[in-house]
């Protein structure tokens, strides 16, 4: 299991989550510390489990790994290319989505 620190600007501190990929955005780049196009990211695996974005702000949140974008849809957002996945979930996730449209 491959580990990597994510800031909490909550706590002030870095905590260690599992990293679960390294991804790259492709679509409208987004807010100061949102998404940006042709950048990569990780996807790690939060406390609970659920999967997220460690995103320009060097902190996690949830973006939908299919169609990532504002939760406001201020942006039509773009794609993830997935360059790394080291559990296998989340090309499961993003497969799943693309072809249930």
């Amino acid at each position: 299991m491959k580990i990597v620190d994510v800031y909490q600007c909550e706590t002030d501190e870095w905590i260690p989550l599992e990293l679960m990929a390294r991804v790259r955005y492709s679509g409208e780049s987004f807010g100061v510390e949102g998404l940006t196009d042709g950048k990569d990211y990780y996807i790690v695996r939060d406390k609970y489990g659920y999967p997220k974005v460690v995103d320009d702000s060097g902190e996690d949140y949830i973006y939908d790994l299919v169609n990532p974008r504002p939760l406001d849809n201020s942006s039509v957002g773009g794609r993830f290319e997935i360059l790394e996945d080291y559990t296998g979930e989340v090309t499961k996730i993003i497969e799943r989505g693309y072809t249930s449209d």
